[in-house]
């Protein structure tokens, strides 16, 4: 246990440093570095708990896991993120149970699952703090589910590619992954206080799992880049439609202008075209383009563009002069820019995937 604690000491201090430091030094990179090295606080504290002495007898610093995450993923995820002092009172718990350790601090009110329920004046004060504690793993779990869920459903409004660097997938997955790992150690923790057999404490194993966690978390932290360079802006516009003043002529001059220029101009063939560039080019503003497209086209700019990009592979496929490619080939000429989100659009497109749409282009034509 003491190796596995060291190793998560020095690996978290280090991340913890580089992503701090890390240039442009937004205020995302400064909250996962912060949650970092409070993670590397609590290892410290174990650490010298185990070997040396308690140093207080309530582990107070995961109450500050949940609250620092979900404001990393709320951060990463806004244009011009600004820390709102309102977003304070998440930390409360954190400040009630720092308050208790040291009013308590001279006394034994808990020490990992042994004598959790013994009857004493610490027994309610102990389920309170399993109970909040569970509470709040799970509730900020579940927000920075929705946060990540929400800024990848935002996207499509305004990009026509998907990217690891701007869709936050792998801080989705760590976060999943980071939830399970305490409702595993709940799960321990209450068979051993209610049957009292397992050799280890849950709380103190758990860092085995904490440890090959904040290594991922620190390797994509430092590797990801602030959103907005490689966006414009992920933010949909929230003006209302219906005060553009767009009149139905309008509506049809654009419409027409838009499938006239996907047409002859094949913008789509740009692999991280955005929303913006199209804007731009077209000389549309850009909640109007939004409007045209959501409100008259049926499509938001992601189908909009990755239908064309389809509708191109299926052409090339049936040229003869293109038959020297690869499927992936011509679905990166065509503007996709992976095979998994060429391979899924395709499908979603077509109702087959692009290997069973060529053999039966190829059977129709033998």
């Amino acid at each position: 246990m003491e190796a596995i604690l060291y190793i998560g000491i020095s690996q978290t201090l280090f991340a913890g440093i580089l992503i701090a430091v890390k240039r442009p030094r937004i205020l995302a990179n400064k909250i996962l570095a912060t949650w970092l090295l409070i993670i590397c606080s609590e290892m410290i504290i174990v650490l010298i708990n185990e070997t040396l002495v308690e140093l207080y007898p309530i582990k107070i610093l995961p109450y500050l896991y949940g609250p620092l995450l979900l404001l990393y993923a709320k951060l990463m995820t806004t244009e011009k993120p600004q820390f709102d002092l309102r977003y304070l009172w998440h930390f409360a718990p954190f400040l009630i149970f720092l308050i208790a350790s040291l009013i308590f601090i001279d006394k034994r009110v808990m020490h990992g699952t042994d004598g959790f329920l013994v009857i004493d004046r610490f027994v309610s004060f102990r389920i309170v703090y399993a109970v909040t504690f569970f509470i709040s793993i799970t509730a900020y779990s579940i927000a920075t589910f929705v946060v990540i869920h929400q800024h990848q459903k935002s996207l499509k409004e305004v990009v026509s590619y998907s990217s690891g660097k701007i869709t936050l997938q792998w801080l989705l997955g760590l976060s999943i992954t980071f939830y399970a790992g305490y409702v595993i150690m709940f799960i321990f923790g209450g068979i051993d206080i209610l049957v009292g057999f397992m050799p280890f404490d849950p709380f103190e194993i758990s860092f085995i799992g904490l440890t090959l966690l904040t290594f991922l978390f620190g390797v994509f932290g430092f590797h990801q880049p602030s959103i907005f360079e490689e966006v414009v802006r992920t933010e949909p516009d929230t003006r209302k439609y219906q005060r553009s003043g767009l009149k139905q002529e309008d509506v049809t001059d654009h419409v027409n202008k838009i499938k006239k220029y996907m047409v002859i101009e094949k913008p789509y063939m740009e692999r991280e075209l955005t929303i913006y560039d199209l804007s731009d080019q077209l000389k549309i503003p850009r909640h109007i383009l939004s409007e045209v497209l959501n409100e008259h086209m049926g499509k938001n700019f992601y189908n909009l563009i990755n239908e064309y990009r389809v509708n191109e592979v299926k052409e090339r496929m049936k040229s003869d002069d293109l038959r020297h490619l690869t499927i992936l080939a011509i679905a990166y000429d065509a503007g996709f820019n992976s095979k998994s989100s060429f391979n899924t659009i395709f499908k979603e497109k077509t109702g087959q995937t692009p290997s069973e749409y060529l053999e039966m282009l190829n059977a129709r034509n033998s």
